[in-house]
């Protein structure tokens, strides 16, 4: 999870450094179920915490 924080740090802070063939070739390989992974444990983490 705190790579794909620090990803999205720099996408929208510092997009210009952003190499898209390498985040393109990443979630290709495994990225998506890391990125599903990470969507599993916030939502686990929000249902946990309440509303």
């Amino acid at each position: 999870m705190v790579k794909l924080v620090g990803l999205r740090n720099i996408i929208v802070h510092r997009y210009w450094v952003v190499d898209d063939l390498k985040i393109y070739k990443s979630a290709k390989n495994s990225g998506i179920g890391n990125i599903e992974k990470f969507i599993e444990e916030v939502s686990r983490y929000v249902e946990a915490t309440g509303d």
